[in-house]
């Protein structure tokens, strides 16, 4: 699609001038927001156009999952303006919503959670806290008072010791998302043994997270912050979906360096079983993209998804904004909000849509079996 020749651009501002004559002062605003939006979508594609004409040089497969990418990046500035819409659909969500009734089950079938529990994994300063709490300021429209989760700054530290759970709707407790110790970069086993742990047995708010490597000394440190087992008397909770969160600019090293060692370790991560859930594998979001080139950026999407075995362009969102640093007074950028609540819908229709079976139903199916056998 082709953009507007200054002809046309000169017949629009005759065309307008003729219509706001004897328009009232709010008609007149209306009609001019409305051509500035029009305006704004022929920019998009536009710098659309300008962008495929660096795709022919790519390799063809490439080159498509790029302009799918671009499309749907011009598509996510368009749908930015209606973000509240989708805001308040999430607000109103309630666990098992997205529940498909299928194989004769019928949603009484199913145990259905009060509260749908979401698990953040991946390596230290990934972002994973500032990610909760932009979920907590996007969903909530905050600006201010929306920092919950602990975000570490030193990178020499080993993060948080204690799982936390959060609940990122404010005017219903319906989602909740718990933080979680980084995985270690090297000593891979010690963290899939505890996130084995948490996916099999359930996890509770203020629960150490103590790896089998840890020190004595870290040990008996996290012992006496454990404050004498309070954890025991918060909720367990199951987890219905993981999100798994990567550093673009860790993708971006590896991309180039060939690193045989940091690739495996969180792609381990990625495939441990116990977090797939059928045939859904983590939702994945890539933070810290700012820190690269436009180019690298997409670049280190594509590799990511095409490493991970996953769409870049479905199952990979790219939330680039406020994950290197705490966010300030005046940030914003709605199309960055926007892809916050897309990726939490994913996450939540993954959820819904993955929900086990009732015990009891369970214990029916294993006693007819045993009678017939």
């Amino acid at each position: 699609m082709g953009g507007v020749d200054a002809s046309d651009s000169e017949w629009v501002t005759t065309e307008l001038q003729d219509k706001w004559m004897g328009m009232s002062e709010d008609e007149a605003d209306s009609l001019k927001s409305d051509d500035d939006a029009a305006v704004e979508d022929q920019n998009v594609v536009d710098d659309q156009a300008e962008s495929n004409a660096s795709l022919v040089e790519m390799d063809p497969v490439q080159a498509a999952l790029s302009a799918r990418i671009m499309y749907q990046e011009a598509s996510l500035k368009k749908r930015a303006r209606r973000i509240e819409e989708m805001r308040l659909k999430l607000q109103r969500y309630e666990p098992g919503q997205w529940l498909v009734e299928s194989g004769g089950m019928r949603k009484s079938d199913f145990a259905i959670p009060e509260v749908t529990t979401l698990l953040v994994v991946g390596s230290m300063g990934a972002g994973k806290s500032t990610l909760i709490n932009n979920l907590i300021r996007v969903l909530n429209n905050k600006s201010q008072d929306f920092d919950r989760a602990q975000v570490c700054g030193d990178p020499g530290e080993n993060g948080t010791y204690f799982l936390n759970e959060y609940m990122l709707n404010e005017s219903k407790n319906n989602i909740c998302v718990f933080d979680s110790r980084g995985m270690p970069e090297l000593k891979v086993a010690d963290g899939l043994e505890v996130l084995e742990d948490w996916m099999v047995k359930g996890v509770r708010h203020g629960q150490m997270v103590i790896r089998t490597s840890d020190s004595s000394r870290v040990k008996e440190a996290v012992e006496r912050k454990a404050r004498q087992g309070h954890h025991k008397l918060s909720k367990k909770r199951h987890i219905n979906f993981v999100i798994f969160v990567i550093n673009a600019t860790t993708v971006h090293k590896i991309r180039h360096s060939g690193d045989t060692l940091s690739r495996p370790n969180f792609l381990r991560i990625f495939k441990f079983p116990l977090i797939t859930f059928k045939d859904d594998r983590p939702v994945v979001v890539m933070t810290h993209g700012d820190e690269l080139s436009e180019d690298d950026r997409l670049a280190a999407r594509i590799y990511l998804g095409n490493l991970l075995g996953v769409s870049p362009v479905d199952h990979v969102f790219d939330i680039a904004g406020f994950t290197g640093r705490v966010m300030e007074d005046g940030d914003q950028c709605a199309e960055n909000d926007l892809l916050l609540l897309d990726m939490l819908e994913y996450a939540l229709q993954r959820a819904d849509r993955n929900l086990p079976y009732k015990p009891t139903l369970l214990g029916t199916v294993k006693l007819s079996s045993f009678t017939f056998s």
